[in-house]
């Protein structure tokens, strides 16, 4: 594992891993297209219609969340290109909760991994039960088959704002059009490292769905909690639009932003959202 040096290197770990940076990534470029009752949850104008431009990174961290547990985690990082300040940046990677709740807790999860000491990460455990849901997926995750074949989530509880200024928080997934069986740990190391990364275009065209679930009344204690699951069931959610994957990006990566958001969405409330690193993304 790699050792950190410095503060500052802790505080650019500790964007990465909030915003989905990755050591390897590839670009594509498509459509979004929104769905009918998109435009009625939030007035954003992505939603308006018919359909926006996207630039689309796909990345791989290898080792997991972190550099512990898992195979490793992916990353989807999406730019809606709509124009006159109304762009949006979403963010999303295959595990659906964070270990901790803040960057203070942050800072000590990295430190505890990075250290190569399994009594510093036991004692990190020790203090900060919250991180065990997030560190149980992570050991459980096996590898995936393609970038397009997986589930994507934002992880944080976005506002979705409507015309009226009424506000139904929502949690953003990304489904795929056709999900592919993970592969196992040993067919995994037995291909290239940039097996995902290369494997993109041979995938393409492929999509997603943009899929908001809503809380429960069991989950309004942990509405902006990142580091709990919802209980809420399938009944409890919306369709908000597909994501058309057409051919793969060329080029330099967007600086993906967390914080671009447009009208029609209110920025999340949890102390992690929005942690930014200086530099341009993997």
């Amino acid at each position: 594992m790699r050792t950190l040096a410095s503060a500052d290197s802790l505080l650019d770990d500790v964007a990465a891993a909030v915003r989905g940076d990755a050591s390897c990534g590839v670009l594509a470029t498509g459509r979004f297209t929104p769905a009918a009752e998109a435009g009625e949850l939030s007035a954003a104008a992505l939603f308006a219609g018919p359909s926006v431009p996207v630039t689309v990174r796909f990345s791989s961290a290898v080792g997991g969340f972190g550099g512990f547990g898992g195979f490793g985690d992916q990353g989807l990082a999406v730019r809606f290109h709509v124009g006159a300040e109304q762009d949006m940046d979403l963010l999303a990677s295959t595990l659906p909760v964070l270990a901790v709740r803040n960057v203070l807790g942050m800072l000590e999860f990295l430190r505890a991994t990075n250290s190569g000491d399994a009594a510093a990460v036991s004692d990190f455990f020790g203090r900060h039960p919250e991180a065990a849901t997030a560190m149980a997926l992570a050991e459980d995750a096996l590898p995936a088959e393609s970038f397009t074949g997986v589930t994507y989530h934002a992880v944080h509880t976005f506002g979705l704002v409507d015309e009226d200024g009424r506000t139904t928080w929502a949690r953003l997934s990304w489904e795929p059009w056709w999900p592919l069986a993970p592969l196992s740990r040993e067919e995994a190391l037995g291909r290239p490292a940039d097996y995902l990364t290369r494997g993109l275009a041979g995938r393409l065209p492929s999509g997603f769905r943009l899929v908001a679930r809503f809380a429960g009344a069991e989950d309004l204690g942990v509405l902006h909690d990142p580091t709990r699951l919802w209980a809420s069931g399938a009944g409890l959610m919306a369709e908000l639009g597909e994501l058309m994957l057409d051919g793969v990006g060329v080029g330099e990566s967007p600086d993906f932003d967390p914080l671009r958001l447009p009208l029609g969405f209110e920025a999340p409330r949890d102390d992690l959202f929005g942690v930014r690193v200086a530099g341009s993304p993997s």
